[in-house]
């Protein structure tokens, strides 16, 4: 769980940094390589390649699984976002 963990802090902090003061252009390649990490994580299968439409339903799948997991882990999401905002404003 360590990774999926680092993967949901990463993916916090974006979301926050772009909700507070907008991001880079490098900030926003990283976050996109990021998010598509984290959705993967909500599959069950090897991620087919690049490019491919298996990757693309993947993907997919993978959002939806995130998202059910949001909504069953509230709480902690609450708890993510409060420290990403909190570590952007410096405090």
């Amino acid at each position: 769980m360590t990774s999926i963990m680092s993967l949901l802090s990463l993916y916090y902090m974006c979301d926050q940094a772009a909700a507070l003061r907008g991001l880079t252009r490098e900030e926003v390649t990283q976050c996109m390589a990021n998010y598509e990490r984290l959705k993967l994580e909500f599959i069950d299968e090897t991620p087919a390649p690049l490019g491919s439409s298996e990757r693309a339903a993947q993907i997919r799948l993978g959002y939806r699984g995130f998202k059910s997991w949001e909504e069953a882990n509230a709480d902690l999401v609450n708890d993510l976002r409060s420290q990403a905002r909190a570590e952007l404003q410096g405090g």
